[in-house]
């Protein structure tokens, strides 16, 4: 092996190796797991994607159906669309190796494994590129693989794939710049596609406007072949691309179209986000803080060195001016887009980021140390040009200026690391100096890479160390727990049913339970699921439903067969309060009519014997009734009615007494009621008291308001636990008959100076009401005799005709229905579930799950193959027959 390629191997080495020991001795610093207690679990990371980590061991391990449709998302859903979203990335096989208990670990090596393959990548791009090998490489790989997007988004693992895919992707457009093979291009865009659309989406913007950019100032680097030509073979090589993915992107694209694409809210506005010189503070250490994660300014931190010559580059005379003009338009387009609403909205699909804002600004990173590199080498051929060089250090100082004038109004910069970004920018002026003087010195070359790596290095500390994180157990100890409970519920019943609880660790608990839910928080949320949980008087949102207010109707409707509820222990007045494992959701008495089955210090688990299964008989008739009322109650009165006709009203009005104000202008009524103090200083509340019947539950319906947490409330000294917010009024259980008549007292505190009570009003069931609803739909059952999550397999009989088999199946276009062996095309009912038409007779029913756009993607994608390997073979010969014009000569 000649020294060449062993300095090239050792360099690509430490670019793997320098972000992989950062990284990890950060991690060893904060004890995150696998090397402390800690984690690396943070916001969306610790509440979201950990779930359905759980979800992708779960099923590429057990439940390979799960990867089309899942009961644990909400109360069913599509899952492709999931996974294009969330569950891709190659490196999540590792996670297959391990058991669950070790997830936060294997979260940790993931995220440090992904450095060390950015710098890596980035690494070898440029050697290959630019034909440089030089021990300055690893600086800027650093500096990539740690950008200020990378440090601030580590929790996002599902979108940092894209750092060491990108390079290989430019990289592979180099080679059909110079007319070579797409195939590198080609590979790296369909895994990208594959791994992340999203991520992918915004290469292709940033690709396109490259391409075009560049060819329209003739700065194109073509080689052997004409402008016009290298941007034929480049869309070329894009659609094959897209066609190699459509087997995952189709069936995404129909997914999308129910779930996020119809939660746009007009958001376009001609605006600038916030003053565009204010970016210059991200390019100082330290720039990230909780506070920047929702609603912040572009992530663009980079070293030092980078920013000086990435301006410096457009003061170097030997570069052309219409190269400099195009790498201007680009870099102006992107800094733009990451101030100027409009083209923000475009990069994000037309649809502002909730939290994470400006997701796309690691291509302009990636722009500025390409450009930085490509200014660096300049230096090392040619020297420094010193009046570019003066330009750019005043630019320097102006830039620093500026910051110093705004840092107090920059609430996520210290004086300290404002002090130390100084440092190391005139430390890196300095260093360019050097590099005109000294251009082929080794150890200059190594000193800049320790330099930048050192800042890279300091700005994630600094950065990170504005965040907290998750104990690892509390993932681990709540999955223990819950998978448990879950499985004694599944030895003793095997079919179908789902599972409601009284506590939650994240609304995607089911995942993590592996149960059949009723709670999804998921960027792919159906808009059908949220829209009926807001109708029945559920919170919800545009990407989260939460199954927490379920009334004895909803529950036995949605087959909650089974509960698990928190057991509260009393407070001891003398000993220390312990932090509670498990957090409760909500009050719910309801459980008390409910068939305790098991408990234990943590939970007791509860058996509905109102539960009615997935599938039953219901007239045709109530199908086609589909108005909404705006009472969440009435909804659920309507729905009762419309699917079993003896069933009038299960809710009627409820009776409230002996109302009293404390500290308030008194009032004649609850509903929509102004509670206002007259001493702003002291406590304030009304109460009053609710007559219980006997084996009759009771509900309170609130408004949005209380989402502001203008009000609290409490019955009979109990504070009513509820999860807010919710977009629509929500039913609240406040208190359950036993077997004698009761009163409840219910108390109303008033948190601000005044409060609206909207839509306040107080109902009742009968249990006598639900059991009859529940006893008549469970006579006509669909008796489901296996299923998995993608197929259902089942008998019903129908003793007369005009009858629907009724499920609470969340209607996707990828169901179909089999009856007996023929085709029914399944229709939805509610605007949510799916029905098929039954005659009377005994049935056979299959209904099975295959998402929209799956057979028509594997179909584009074969045809792709197909069209990748004629073209190879058609290759083949015509380079054998060039090679061997007049063919096989023959001798004897």
């Amino acid at each position: 092996m000649n020294s060449k390629k062993t300095t090239k191997i050792s360099i690509l080495v430490l670019c793997f190796l320098v972000p992989v020991l950062i990284s990890t001795s950060y991690f060893i610093f904060r004890h995150f797991a696998p090397f402390g207690g800690s984690s690396v679990m943070t916001v969306d990371l610790g509440q979201q994607y950990i779930d359905f980590y759980t979800n992708f061991h779960d099923t590429l391990l057990h439940s390979p159906s799960g990867f089309f449709f899942s009961f644990s998302k909400a109360l069913g859903g599509d899952m492709m669309g999931t996974w294009a979203y969330y569950l891709m990335s190659p490196l999540n096989l590792i996670m297959l190796l391990f058991p669950l208990s070790k997830l936060p670990s294997v979260l940790g090596v993931i995220t440090i494994i992904k450095y060390g393959l950015a710098g890596l990548s980035f690494g070898y791009f440029l050697m290959k590129v630019t034909k440089h090998v030089g021990w300055s490489i690893i600086g800027f790989s650093v500096s990539y693989a740690m950008m200020g997007w990378m440090v601030a988004n580590q929790f996002n693992m599902l979108w940092t794939d894209v750092l060491f895919v990108l390079p290989m992707i430019f990289y592979g457009l180099f080679k059909i710049l110079k007319n070579q093979s797409s195939a590198i291009y080609i590979i790296s865009l369909t895994a990208m596609l594959i791994m992340n659309y999203y991520m992918s989406y915004m290469i292709a913007i940033f690709l396109t406007l490259f391409m075009f950019i560049y060819w329209a100032a003739k700065a194109l680097p073509v080689e052997n072949q004409t402008s016009a030509k290298a941007v034929f073979k480049w869309l070329k090589a894009s659609i094959l691309s897209g066609i190699l993915a459509a087997w995952l992107l189709l069936p995404t694209f129909f997914s999308l179209l129910g779930s996020k694409t119809q939660y746009s809210k007009g958001q376009y506005k001609i605006k600038f986000e916030y003053n565009p010189l204010d970016m210059l503070g991200k390019f100082f250490n330290g720039s990230v803080n909780f506070n920047e994660l929702p609603a912040g300014t572009a992530n663009v931190f980079v070293a030092s060195v980078v920013l000086i010559l990435f301006v410096y580059y457009f003061f170097i005379p030997t570069i052309k001016r219409n190269v400099k003009i195009a790498n201007l338009s680009l870099t102006a387009f992107m800094i733009l887009s990451m101030c100027f609403q409009p083209l923000d909205l475009f990069w994000h699909g037309m649809q502002l980021p909730v939290w994470y804002t400006f997701r796309f600004s690691y291509l302009f990173s990636f722009w500025m140390i390409l450009t930085a590199f490509q200014a660096f080498l300049h230096i090392l051929d040619e020297g420094i040009n010193w009046k570019g060089y003066l330009v750019t250090a005043g630019i320097m100082a102006l830039g620093v200026l500026y910051v110093e004038l705004r840092w107090k109004h920059l609430e996520y910069m210290r004086h300290f690391d404002f002090l130390w970004g100084c440092v190391y920018l005139v430390v890196s002026l300095g260093i360019v100096v050097f590099l005109g003087i000294y251009r082929k010195n080794i150890v200059l070359a190594m000193t800049l890479a320790v330099l930048m790596s050192g800042e890279m290095a300091l700005n994630m500390v600094t950065s990170l160390n504005h965040l907290d994180y998750l104990k690892a157990n509390n993932y681990t100890a709540f999955e223990r727990i819950m998978r448990k409970h879950v499985n004694e519920i599944k030895q003793k019943d095997k079919g179908f049913y789902r599972l409601g609880t009284t506590f939650s660790r994240t609304k995607n608990d089911a995942f993590t339970g592996n149960y059949n839910g009723g709670s999804i928080f998921s960027s792919t949320l159906e808009s059908d699921t949220s829209q009926f949980f807001k109708n029945i008087g559920q919170p919800n949102g545009d990407s989260f439903v939460l199954y927490s207010n379920g009334t004895m109707f909803t529950d036995s409707l949605l087959n909650m067969k089974y509960y698990m509820s928190h057991q509260i222990t009393e407070a001891n007045p003398n000993k220390k309060p312990k932090k509670q494992l498990l957090t409760t959701l909500t009050r719910k008495p309801d459980y008390n009519n409910y068939n305790l089955l098991s408990q234990d210090a943590l939970i007791g688990t509860y058996r509905n014997p109102y539960a009615v299964p997935i599938g039953f008989l219901a007239p045709k008739s109530g199908m086609e009734h589909n108005s909404i009322a705006k009472s969440p109650i009435t909804y659920q009165n309507q729905i009762a009615h419309r699917l079993d006709p003896n069933i009038k009203n299960l809710f009627e009005p409820a009776a409230y007494t002996d109302m009293r104000c404390n500290n308030i202008q008194p009032i004649s009524k609850l509903n929509n009621a102004v509670l206002k103090k007259k001493n702003l200083l002291e406590m304030s509340y009304i109460i009053f008291s609710v007559p219980i019947e006997k084996n009759t539950s009771y509900y309170m319906t609130l408004g949005t308001e209380i989402n502001k947490g203008n009000i609290s409330i409490s019955v009979d000294g109990q504070a009513q636990t509820q999860f807010t917010p919710s977009e629509k009024t929500i039913i609240a259980n406040i208190a359950t008959g036993t077997s004698i008549n009761t009163t409840a007292n219910v108390q109303i505190f008033v948190n601000k100076n005044n409060a609206l009570l909207q839509d306040v009003k107080l109902y009742k069931v009968h249990n006598s009401k639900i059991a009859k609803f529940s006893k008549d739909l469970n006579s006509k059952p669909y008796k489901v005799t296996k299923w998995n999550h993608h197929q259902l397999t089942g008998t019903v009989d129908a003793t007369s005709n005009n009858q629907a088999l009724t499920t609470t199946i969340p209607f996707e276009n990828g169901w179909t229905a089999k009856v007996d062996g023929k085709s029914v095309q399944p229709e939805r009912w509610a605007k949510m579930f799916l029905y098929i038409p039954i005659n009377k007779g005994h049935h056979k029913v299959v209904f099975t799950y295959w998402p929209e756009g799956l057979k028509v993607g594997l179909l584009i994608t074969a045809f792709g193959l197909a069209f990748i390997g004629t073209e190879a073979i058609l290759k083949r010969r015509k380079k054998q027959k060039n090679e061997n014009p007049e063919g096989p000569t023959n001798t004897k």
